[in-house]
């Protein structure tokens, strides 16, 4: 049964490679800032919702909602695509907000600035200056995310925005079930419980491992990189995730109300 955790690092490992999703770009920004703890705890949430998925696809969904009272599991059966819209929603602002609260990160971190020796250029940069920190605040409340610059960040929500953002991903199940289901053709796996309980785990630390190695080689290098390129990046990155998140709106607005 040890294979199924293999499988499922070697899987999640690699599949998380590709540069593709909100995750990604937000451990990005993460390595970029040298918070490292907090682009893994992201990471560890996407991993834990593939975990999640690969549960769903051994049954184990259903063995817990025949553990729950008779009206719960009705209200879940007959909700099911209300429920999953909802979620793909949360995902898809939660997506939008991220994108902006990166975009709006400004690196201050220049050199000798000659413009700032101008008092009265140095009034409007305080002033831009206040207006970042009220956002950047306001953003936090929604996200339950801490001020950047703190050095004892929030994990816990760096861990729900990792898993906020894979539920964004209305595709993401699918593919789990596939891969599910691949593995098991090919007599990598077999459909006990424990061997999915054990892939499923194997998914996350697979996950968690990559997202370390990525976050922690963006913080190594981070400081090769000027200050301008970091604030074009952030802009870049910004603008990518609000575009991201439109369409995931998009598509869902397609799905239920097209």
């Amino acid at each position: 049964m040890i294979i199924g955790f293999v499988a499922g690092f070697i899987t999640g490992f690699i599949l998380s490679m590709p540069p593709l999703g909100p995750t990604f770009f937000a451990i990005i920004d993460r390595g970029l800032k040298k918070q490292v703890a907090n682009g893994v705890a992201i990471g560890a949430g996407a991993g834990f919702m593939d975990m999640i998925y690969i549960f769903i696809a051994y049954g184990g969904l259903a063995a817990l909602i025949s553990i729950l009272p008779f009206a719960v599991e009705e209200f879940l059966a007959s909700n099911e695509e209300n429920l999953k819209m909802l979620l793909a929603l949360a995902g898809g602002i939660v997506v939008i907000l991220y994108g902006i609260k990166i975009m709006k990160t400004k690196n201050t971190k220049i050199e000798n600035p000659p413009s700032l020796k101008d008092q009265k250029f140095k009034q409007k940069y305080d002033k831009v200056e206040k207006v970042f920190k009220r956002t950047e605040m306001s953003l936090e409340k929604i996200l339950h995310t801490k001020d950047p610059d703190k050095k004892h960040s929030d994990l816990t929500g760096s861990f729900m925005v990792g898993v906020v953002m894979c539920l964004s991903s209305i595709t993401l199940p699918a593919s789990w079930f596939a891969v599910v289901g691949y593995l098991k053709s090919y007599g990598i796996i077999n459909s006990n419980f424990l061997t999915g309980t054990l892939l499923g785990i194997g998914v996350l630390v697979g996950t968690t491992a990559w997202f370390y190695i990525m976050t922690k080689f963006i913080s190594k290098h981070s400081d090769k990189i000027k200050p301008g390129v970091l604030n074009k990046l952030n802009v870049s990155t910004g603008i990518f995730l609000i575009l991201l998140g439109v369409g995931i709106l998009i598509k869902l607005s397609t799905m239920y109300f097209g």
